[in-house]
């Protein structure tokens, strides 16, 4: 939701969870398959199947709100996870500016997460950092709000 005086951002990782069901959706096919010929081998990709579809659900958990808000001046970060809910407010006032943080790695492609930067810290918005534009993008959308 972008609203002059409301911008809320969520980020959700669906491409992972997509993967992940797709993966535990062979694998439950390969163990029907098996067990409907009889083979004690049904185990193994029945076994995989459980464990992809609970990462699945791990992944659907996994979420994160970001609310900047004029009407009560606070910058609001809202983590949920497997290990709960937990929440940063900031005051709007001292937010600066949304920066990418990045890591460059020798073997791979840079990863980066948008962070918040108030005053000489960097508050991260996501636990995880990310390939691809979404960081990009994330701090474009902050930062053109902060400017209005």
């Amino acid at each position: 939701m972008n609203r002059p005086d409301r911008l809320v951002i969520e980020h959700r990782p669906h491409s992972l969870m997509l993967m992940l069901a797709a993966l535990a959706g062979v694998a439950l096919a390969v163990g029907v398959d098996l067990a409907r010929h009889g083979s004690v081998w049904a185990a193994v990709p029945l076994a995989l199947a459980l464990v992809l579809a609970l990462l699945v659900h791990y992944d659907f958990l996994a979420h994160t709100t970001v609310t900047l808000d004029r009407t009560t001046g606070m910058a609001d970060i809202l983590w949920c996870d497997d290990a709960g809910l937990s929440r940063r407010t900031l005051p709007l006032h001292g937010v600066e500016r949304a920066v990418v943080d990045t890591i460059r790695s020798h073997d791979g492609p840079a990863i980066r997460r948008t962070a918040l930067v108030v005053g000489d810290r960097h508050h991260q918005l996501t636990r995880a950092f990310l390939s691809g534009p979404t960081p990009d993008r994330v701090a474009r959308a902050i930062n053109d709000w902060l400017a209005r």
